[in-house]
C-alpha cells in the first residue's frame, strides 16, 4: 500500500489509540483475568479466523475492505466488563491485520479505527437492550453504527484531497453492498447470541460444562469457509484474466506491450498504481522485474492506498505470471524482429533482398492513388565477373557495396533500392505523374552509380546498363513490371560490345504492355465504347422468361476481347468503375424497354453493382434517378455476397432506400466456398442467386436438401430463388423435382449480344426453352 506524507499524519492517532487499547487489554488480563480464560482465547481466536473475511464497500480500486469479525463481540469474553472484552477483541483484530497486512503499522491504524468503533458498537447494543429493545434490532443498529463510524474514518482520511489523488468519493461507495453486510453481521451476532443462550443450554446436560467457545469458533469457522469459497471465486477470475491476457499481450509490441501489461495488472490486481520503472518496490508495494526493452530491465510495481485491501500472495504470483509473460512476447518480437530482416536483408550491402523488393513492388502497386505512376529500373553492374576474375572477390564485394550506397543516395527517402542478385540491383520510383519524369530520375541514379571510385587500390568506373518500366495505373500483376525491366536492360546489354551500338551507362525505356492495355480500357470508357450481352432469367414451372442479367463486354481491335473480370478489374485500378457502372445501367435499361416493347411479361433487368456503389457518395442517388425515369422496368441491383462481409449500418440503409425506390436487391454467387449465412439475415434483399458450384453434383444428396431448404427460406420470406449454372434438362427436372421455380444457365441461353436477343424474343417469344445446339452456332 502506497501511504503518503498526510495518511501517515492521519493514521498515527489511530495507531497510538490501538496500543493503548492492547496494553489496557493485556492489563486486564493479567491483573484482572476473566472467569473463562478458555473464552478469552477462543474470541481472540475466532477474531483471527474470520479475518481474513474481508468484503468490499464498492467497485473501484482504493475503497476499503471491511471485515465481519466485529460479530465475535455478540458473546462478550469479560462479562463483567465490555471495554476489556472490546480491548481483548482488538488484541485478536491486529494480529489478524498485520498478518493480512504485512505491515504493523497499517495493521495498528486499522486497529485503532475498528476498536474505537468496536467500543461504539458494544456500547449501543447494550444500551438498546437495557431499553428493551429486540435483540436483532440492537445488533442492526450497533452494526450499522459500526461501519458507519469505519466509512466516515476513511473519507475523513480522504478529504480535502482531489479526486485523481483520492480515488473515490462518497458517491463510489454502493448502499446495497454495505447493507448486505451489515445484515451479514446482524444475523451471525444475533444467532451468535442466540445460539448461546437458548440451544446451548438446552444441550448442556453437565452443569459444568461451557460450549460457549464453540459457538465462537464455530461462528468464526464459518466466516472462513466463505473467505476461501470468495477467494477461489477471485483465483478462477484471476485465471480467467491472466489466460485472456496470454492471449492479448503477445499480439503488441513496443509501448503498446507496456500500455497493455499496466492495463491488464492494474485489472487482475485492482490496484491504484501500477508502473514500470527502474526502482524495485518499496514497503507496502509488490513488484516483478520484466524485460520489455532489449537489455533493460525495469520493474512492474503495484500498490494500493492506505486503507484498500492489502495484496495476497496469490496478487504477487499473478504480477510475476503477467510480468514473464511480457518479457517472453517482448523476447520474443525482438527474435522474429532479428529473423524477419535477416530473412528480408542481403547481408552483404544491407539492402532489401529480392523477397523484401517483391513486398515492397505489390505494396507500391496496390496502395498508389489513382492516376500516380510508379517505375521499375532495373540495373546490371556490367562484366562484374571480369572484376573479380581479376582483382578478387574482396574487390567485387566493396564495388558491390559502393553500388549500393550511391543507389540509396541516389534515389532519396521515397524510393526503394534492393539488391536482387549478384551483381543486380532494381530501384522502385513512386510519386510519379510521367513517363518523362520517370526516365530523368533514371538517369540520374545511373549516373550518380557511374562515377569513378577508388576499389582495393584501382581505380574504375562502374558501367552499368539498366531497363525502365513505367507504370500509369495500379497493375492486376506487378511482375508485368519487373518482366519489362529486365527484358529491356538484357536488351542493353546485348547491344553491348564490338560492332555494337552502345556504350557508357544506358537507360532504356520498357514498351510496358500492360500500361497500353489499361489506356485502351480508359479510353473505351471514357468514349463509351462498352457494349453488353443479356442472359435470361426464367420461371422453371411456367417455361418462360421474365428477366434478364445485363453483362458487359469489350473487344478491342489491337487486343481482341478483353475478358469481364479483367475489364472491372482495370475500371476499379483506373477509378473509371463508377463511369463504367453508370453506362451498363444506362444502356442495360435502354434495352429493358425494347424487350418490354416485344414482351410485356419481361420487365425485369439485373445489373451487377460493388457493394460501395450503392451509397449516397457513389452511385445510390443516380441509380434510383434511372429507375424513376423508367417506370415499366423493375431493376434489380445484384451484389456479391461474399462483399457483404464488410456491409456497414450505413450501406444497409443505403440498400433499403433503394428498395423504397422500388428497385430490387439480389445477392449473387451464394453457396460459393466462403459464404456466409448471416447474409441472408442481416442484409435486405429480394432476390438471392445460387451459386453454379452449389449443384456442381446433384446426386449428392447433401446439395438436394440445401437446395430445397433455401427454397424454402425464399418462400416463407417472400424471396425470389434463382438457381445459376443450369446446362441440360436433367438438372431441369432435378430443379423441378425439389420445388425450384426460377433458374438461370446455359441450358436457357447464353449472354448474347443486344441484337441477338431481340431476334430471340421476336423468334420465340418469351419461350424459356431453345434449340439450344441452333443457338450455339449462331454465337458470334
Amino acid at each position: 500500500m502506497r501511504a503518503t506524507k498526510r495518511d501517515i499524519i492521519f493514521a498515527a492517532p489511530f495507531a497510538i489509540f490501538a496500543l493503548g487499547v492492547i496494553g489496557y487489554g493485556v492489563y486486564g488480563l493479567i491483573g484482572f483475568p476473566p472467569s473463562s480464560l478458555t473464552l478469552v482465547i477462543t474470541v481472540i481466536a475466532g477474531v483471527i479466523i474470520s479475518g481474513s473475511f474481508q468484503l468490499p464497500v464498492g467497485k473501484i480500486p482504493g475503497l476499503p475492505h471491511v471485515g465481519v469479525a466485529i460479530s465475535m463481540l455478540a458473546i462478550q469474553p469479560a462479562e463483567e466488563s465490555p471495554v476489556l472484552g472490546v480491548c481483548i477483541w482488538a488484541i485478536g483484530l491486529l494480529i489478524s491485520q498485520v498478518f493480512l497486512r504485512r505491515r504493523l503499522f497499517y495493521g495498528l491504524y486499522v486497529t485503532g479505527l475498528s476498536s474505537a468503533s468496536a467500543f461504539a458498537f458494544v456500547g449501543t447494543q447494550l444500551s438498546l437492550v437495557n431499553f428493551g429493545v429486540w435483540l436483532p434490532l440492537s445488533f442492526l443498529a450497533a452494526t450499522t453504527v459500526y461501519y458507519a463510524l469505519i466509512l466516515l474514518g476513511e473519507l475523513a482520511r480522504q478529504w480535502g484531497r482531489t479526486e485523481v489523488e483520492r480515488g473515490f468519493g462518497l458517491s463510489a461507495f454502493s448502499p446495497k453492498r454495505i447493507g448486505i453486510i451489515i445484515l451479514v453481521v446482524t444475523t451471525a451476532a444475533t444467532l451468535m447470541n442466540y445460539v448461546d443462550s437458548s440451544v446451548i443450554n438446552w444441550l448442556e446436560h453437565d452443569p459444568e460444562a461451557n460450549l460457549t467457545p464453540f459457538v465462537v469458533l464455530l461462528a468464526a469457522l464459518v466466516f472462513y469457509a466463505l473467505s476461501q469459497r470468495m477467494r477461489y471465486d477471485r483465483n478462477e477470475r484471476r485465471l480467467n484474466a491472466i489466460v485472456e491476457a496470454a492471449i492479448e499481450l503477445p499480439r503488441e509490441t513496443g509501448s503498446g506491450l507496456a500500455t497493455a501489461l499496466q492495463c491488464r495488472a492494474q485489472s487482475i490486481l485492482q490496484a491504484n498504481f501500477v508502473e514500470l520503472r527502474d526502482r524495485e518496490p518499496g514497503p507496502g508495494e509488490i513488484g516483478v522485474a520484466v524485460n520489455i526493452n532489449p537489455d533493460t530491465t525495469q520493474y512492474l510495481v503495484a500498490s494500493r492506498k492506505i486503507g484498500g485491501a492489502p495484496f495476497a500472495r496469490d496478487d504477487e504470483r499473478a504480477l510475476a505470471s503477467l510480468a514473464h509473460m511480457a518479457s517472453e512476447a517482448a523476447r520474443i518480437q525482438v527474435e522474429v524482429d532479428t529473423l524477419e530482416r535477416r530473412a528480408n536483408t542481403d547481408p552483404l550491402t544491407g539492402l532489401p533482398n529480392y523477397g523484401a523488393f517483391q513486398e515492397a513492388l505489390t505494396e507500391a502497386n496496390e496502395n498508389r492513388p489513382y492516376h500516380e505512376g510508379i517505375a521499375l529500373l532495373f540495373i546490371d553492374l556490367d562484366e562484374f565477373k571480369k572484376l573479380n576474375d581479376s582483382f578478387g572477390h574482396l574487390a567485387g564485394d566493396e564495388l558491390l557495396r559502393a553500388v549500393a550506397e550511391r543507389l540509396q543516395s541516389a534515389a532519396g527517402g521515397g524510393d526503394i533500392v534492393s539488391r536482387v542478385g549478384g551483381d543486380e540491383f532494381v530501384v522502385i520510383l513512386t510519386g510519379l505523374v510521367s513517363l518523362e519524369q520517370a526516365k530523368e530520375s533514371a538517369d540520374k541514379i545511373v549516373e550518380a552509380v557511374s562515377q569513378p571510385l577508388r576499389v582495393e587500390g584501382h581505380d574504375m568506373r562502374p558501367v552499368v546498363s539498366a531497363g525502365l518500366a513505367f507504370s500509369s495505373h495500379r497493375e492486376l500483376d506487378a511482375q508485368t513490371l519487373v518482366a519489362d525491366a529486365d527484358r529491356t536492360m538484357l536488351q542493353v546489354k546485348r547491344s553491348r560490345g564490338p560492332g555494337g551500338s552502345v556504350e557508357g551507362s544506358v537507360v532504356s525505356i520498357s514498351t510496358h504492355r500492360s500500361t497500353r492495355t489499361n489506356d485502351i480500357v480508359a479510353r473505351a470508357i471514357r468514349e463509351n465504347r462498352l457494349s453488353l450481352a443479356f442472359q435470361p432469367i426464367v420461371s422453371v414451372d411456367q417455361g418462360k422468361i421474365w428477366a434478364f442479367e445485363a453483362l458487359v463486354r469489350y473487344v478491342d481491335p489491337e487486343l481482341g476481347p478483353i475478358s469481364a473480370p479483367s475489364l472491372v478489374a482495370r475500371a476499379k485500378s483506373l477509378g473509371l468503375m463508377n463511369e463504367l457502372t453508370r453506362q451498363v445501367i444506362t444502356k442495360a435499361l435502354d434495352a429493358a424497354e425494347e424487350f418490354y416493347l416485344l414482351e410485356p411479361s419481361i420487365n425485369c433487368m439485373t445489373v451487377n453493382l460493388e457493394l460501395g456503389q450503392i451509397s449516397d457518395s457513389e452511385l445510390g442517388p443516380y441509380v434510383r434517378e434511372a429507375a424513376r425515369e423508367h417506370p415499366n422496368i423493375s431493376l434489380c441491383i445484384e451484389l456479391n455476397e461474399r462483399s457483404l462481409r464488410s456491409v456497414t449500418e450505413d450501406l444497409r440503409n443505403d440498400a433499403k432506400r433503394l428498395q423504397d425506390a422500388g428497385l430490387l436487391i439480389a445477392l449473387d454467387d451464394y453457396g460459393s466456398d466462403d459464404s456466409s449465412v448471416g447474409a441472408l439475415v442481416h442484409f435486405p434483399m429480394d432476390v438471392l442467386k445460387i451459386d453454379k458450384s452449389l449443384i456442381d453434383n446433384l446426386g449428392d444428396v447433401r446439395q438436394r436438401e440445401v437446395l430445397k431448404a433455401l427454397q424454402g427460406f425464399g418462400d416463407n420470406l417472400g424471396y425470389t430463388i434463382v438457381v445459376e449454372g443450369i446446362e441440360s434438362p436433367a438438372m431441369v427436372d432435378v430443379m423441378v423435382d425439389l420445388g425450384v421455380r426460377s433458374a438461370q444457365g446455359y441450358y436457357y441461353g447464353r449472354p448474347v449480344s443486344l441484337a441477338r436477343t431481340l431476334e430471340r424474343l421476336r423468334r420465340s417469344g418469351p419461350a424459356a426453352s431453345i434449340d439450344v445446339l441452333a443457338d450455339h452456332a449462331r454465337l458470334p
